[in-house]
């Protein structure tokens, strides 16, 4: 009973693993009821050299103690078999060892001493029975396993073909033949089926019994079997599945469509996380080097497969309700530019309220944020929402200047303040926020095709350089043209959405996918509960990432109140080392105003009479730094940087002004306990319109981390060196 206790499961079947170790524990004990005191001392030292435990180390040492008291003493069976029981439940608990079956071999050669001893003194009509039973097992588990390395010899054609057949559906699936790839999927059950059969039959039982052998048949029946589950599921999903029915025809989505896709759509999410769960319990540290290493990529395999059927499955029960199957819903959409930098990206300019009904979509308003802000003056708005928001950015009156809302990098907490404004402003009801900058509303153009605007035809190419600065050259003096020109750009795009027929799920995830990933188009939906996931799934959520060991964010507001930050190049530098457990470092971050031409608009060059030389940018700072801040320099001379507590790290805050042309560099230092061996960083990505040029050096103990030297910051990173 103690021997069972150390958790060894030579065959994974738990009541034949207790007949082995609790029989070993057994013939220990009484083995060393019968042995000599001297190998009771030599197996007490081989089990104190092998055990990995604290817990056995004592145990070890105090059958030690019982050992050379017995040889004082003299040798009674009491103390042989209680040091037996002391060592069979230390040699129970081993752990995994250096290689495959290493714990058994050291368990039975410190064992040995006594279990040989034990039988020299056994009578002699008991050891030809235990030697003939010896040996009979020890045939008839060569046997067995011997049919089994046939058996799966013979399956390992049909694997092989199932997996090329279910990659060849994979790849069908990838391009939308859902026929041939539902085709190829049958194929890959039925060979899989095959070498289920081969190895699952009644002739591979008796190797299921086997210790370390009967591990390698389960784990290879476990993939067979998740392969016909996993295939025939796929199969079904390819004939049952057609993405490009789901289309926005005239303003309306067919929500019946979607709904159908449901029951398949969870079957296929069960059926990858059954598949992994089964495979992943499979591993042991009884499989064969080989046979562990396969099963650990068919598991990164089912993890890489898992989001996108979760995404999928999460769309088909959310997307209904996002679209008005329960009665209208309204969605605030919010257009910014970076050409004025805000923490989530840039400042709002235009708005636009839509309404989906049972699936039919209708712009119900649309305007400016000077529209908002005159309304929310006049009715005395107060600023309301997440307590760090009110704290951090309160000061900056978003309630008076609807355009601000955007200061926080965190979606969901601008989303929220936003949703709240606009309906103290408007009286209108806000269920959900898009956000999106120019580089998304070019994305939407290439779905929708080109927009006309005033005199100006605007397309996926032309937009983003329009919104950027083209406005404001062409509509210099005439402010009121800019205004209805944009006005045109949005209510064209929207009518280009809801008159024409948009491609399928996959093209849309396609095109939108890198607006994305670079936090450039985001989605709050403010109903959520525990079971909406898709706007997390799909990576909509623009939530700003919360460390959970180094972190470095720069995140800058334009406080010149002009149009400057398309020429604004920020490069970071952190230099880091970590000794003994200590971290000490510097984040050196360097913005470049590479400004040459003063003379265009004063939108785009002025400050609204701040007083700043035109073609200066003023940027408002922002190092976020999961260690801690021990001084700052900015060009070589000492500041004080305003220091907050923001998402549960330092948030390190200085206005730096930069001329046309200059190059100014703000260094923070940074220190604090962190833990090498688990090393990781994290860089979240403010969406501007240049990147964000990295540079990297971090040592631990003075080796340097195998991590990127240098990198464009293009979406949120996060870094971790590779295992040894």
């Amino acid at each position: 009973m103690l021997a069972t206790l150390g958790g060894a499961a030579p065959t994974g079947i738990a009541l034949v693993d207790a007949a082995y170790v609790g029989g070993a524990g057994a013939a220990l004990a009484l083995a060393g009821g019968r042995s000599r005191r001297a190998p009771w001392l030599g197996s007490g030292v081989l089990a104190l050299w092998a055990t990995p435990t604290t817990a056995g180390r004592l145990v070890s040492i105090a059958a030690l103690l019982l050992a050379l008291y017995a040889v004082r003493r003299g040798r009674r069976r009491a103390y042989g078999a209680t040091i037996g029981t002391a060592l069979a439940w230390v040699l129970g608990d081993l752990g995994a060892g250096p290689f495959l079956g290493s714990t058994t071999v050291f368990a039975f050669v410190a064992a040995a001493p006594m279990i040989v001893s034990g039988i020299r003194l056994m009578p002699r009509d008991w050891r030809r029975p235990a030697a003939t039973a010896g040996s009979l097992a020890a045939a008839a588990a060569a046997l067995a396993t011997v049919v089994f390395v046939v058996s799966a010899a013979l399956a390992i054609g049909d694997v092989t073909d199932g997996i090329r057949a279910a990659d060849d559906g994979f790849d069908q699936a990838g391009t939308g033949d859902e026929t041939r790839a539902a085709g190829a999927f049958e194929r890959a059950g039925r060979r899989f089926d095959a070498a289920r059969s081969k190895v699952s039959g009644f002739w591979t039982l008796p190797a299921r019994l086997v210790p370390v052998v009967g591990q390698q048949v389960r784990a290879v029946q476990l993939v067979a079997g998740e392969g016909v589950a996993l295939t025939e599921t796929a199969a079904e999903a390819a004939l049952a599945v057609d993405p490009d029915g789901i289309r926005l025809v005239d303003g309306r989505v067919d929500l019946r469509t979607i709904e159908d896709l449901r029951p398949v759509l969870d079957r296929v999410e069960r059926a990858l996380d059954r598949a992994h769960d089964r495979i992943g319990e499979a591993r042991s540290t009884w499989l064969f080097g080989p046979l562990d290493d396969r099963l650990g990529q068919l598991l990164d395999e089912l993890a890489a497969a898992q989001p996108s059927a979760r995404t999928a499955a999460a769309a088909v029960r959310e997307v209904p309700e996002f679209l008005g199957t329960d009665g209208p819903v309204h969605w605030l959409v919010l257009v910014t530019t970076p050409a004025e930098a805000r923490g989530l990206g840039g400042l709002v300019g235009n708005w636009a309220l839509v309404e989906a009904d049972e699936g039919r979509l209708r712009m119900v308003q649309a305007g400016r944020n000077e529209d908002l802000n005159a309304l929310l003056r006049a009715r005395g708005a107060e600023l309301e929402g997440p307590e760090q928001y009110l704290t951090r950015w309160g000061r900056f009156s978003p309630e008076e200047f609807f355009q601000d809302v955007t200061l926080s990098p965190d979606l969901p907490m601008v989303a929220e303040v936003a949703a709240d404004l606009f309906e103290k402003a408007t009286d209108r009801p806000v269920d959900g926020v898009v956000v999106l900058d120019p580089t998304a509303v070019g994305a939407v153009l290439q779905l929708a095709g080109p927009v006309e605007a005033g005199d100006l035809t605007l397309t996926a190419r032309t937009v983003v350089p329009y919104l950027l600065e083209g406005q404001y050259v062409d509509w210099a003096d005439d402010e009121d043209g800019r205004v209805r020109t944009l006005a045109q750009l949005v209510d064209g795009a929207f009518a280009a959405l809801i008159t024409g027929e948009l491609p399928g799920p996959r093209e849309i995830a396609d095109v939108l996918g890198p607006a994305v990933d670079q936090d450039r188009l985001g989605i709050w939906w403010g109903r959520a509960d525990d079971d909406a996931r898709l706007v997390d799934a799909a990576g909509l959520d623009g939530r700003f990432p919360r460390p959970e060991a180094d972190m470095i964010a720069v995140v800058h507001q334009n406080a010149g109140q002009n149009k400057l930050d398309p020429y604004l190049q920020r490069s970071i530098d952190y230099r880091l080392s970590i000794d003994d457990g200590v971290a000490r470092g510097t984040i050196s971050v360097t913005l470049h105003n590479a400004l040459t031409d003063t003379s265009l608009p004063p939108a785009v060059v002025g400050s609204n009479d701040q007083g700043y030389p035109p073609g200066t940018n003023v940027a408002r700072v922002t190092v976020h730094t999961g260690l801690d801040h021990r001084g700052a320099r900015l060009d070589g001379v000492d500041v004080v940087v305003d220091r907050e507590l923001a998402f549960g790290h330092d948030a390190l805050t200085l206005v730096v002004e930069v001329p046309p042309g200059a190059t100014r560099t703000l260094e923070i230092d940074v220190g604090g306990p962190l833990d090498a061996a688990a090393y990781s960083l994290l860089l979240p990505h403010q969406p501007l319109v240049i990147d964000d040029t990295v540079t990297l050096s971090v040592t631990a103990d003075g080796t340097r981390l195998d991590l990127p030297a240098m990198l464009t910051l293009s979406r949120d990173t996060q870094l971790q060196p590779p295992a040894d």
